[in-house]
């Protein structure tokens, strides 16, 4: 009976060692969205492109972004938006996915679709969104399930959103570039 107790004692002690070992497993890293508006636009054609004050903007948001482990680029199919992007594209060698507005004046299943696909396929990375004045606020509402800002048209704005494993997301607003017109 002791050699018995002996033995059990010995093989806890071995599992109590063993378990002391591991680490503890690890929370999931929550997933980081870059929400900016695309930089300023040269006129209200549908396809504009970017002034010289919306192309200085794209590169300040390569200054911005650069070192926040972007892994992932969302951009809806006009130049501007595409503009924007572009620079920060360049410098992480990283493709631009484009993610077409389909009812420009209903945007708003467009907004959950993208924040889903985001969360789904981007989980525990970086990525940045390059929208519109009407998209960014209902991406705010599909990502943090709160209403968003009422300021949300500054071409300047820079919304980072955190959205962890579980629980509320939460959000900073933040400015890039030098201001200017809506």
């Amino acid at each position: 009976m002791v050699k018995n107790a002996r033995w059990i004692f010995a093989l806890l002690l071995a599992l109590a060692v063993v378990s002391c070992s591991k680490p503890p497993p690890q929370p999931a890293p929550s997933t980081i969205v870059l929400l900016v508006r695309h930089a300023e636009k040269a006129s209200d054609a549908e396809d504009s492109p970017l002034t010289e004050a919306g192309t200085q903007r794209s590169q300040a948001l390569v200054r911005v972004a650069d070192a926040a482990g972007v892994s992932a680029i969302y951009t809806t199919q006009f130049k501007r938006n595409r503009d924007t992007a572009q620079p920060l594209s360049e410098r992480l060698k990283i493709a631009v996915t484009e993610s077409p507005i389909k009812d420009i004046q209903n945007p708003g299943d467009y907004a959950k679709t993208l924040a889903r696909e985001i969360t789904e396929k981007h989980a525990g990375q970086t990525v940045l969104v390059v929208g519109h004045s009407n998209t960014i606020p209902l991406m705010l509402e599909a990502l943090t399930g709160q209403p968003a800002p009422a300021d949300h048209a500054e071409y300047s704005d820079l919304f980072i959103v955190t959205v962890p494993p579980s629980g509320p997301a939460r959000l900073i607003k933040a400015q890039y570039g030098t201001g200017g017109p809506k």
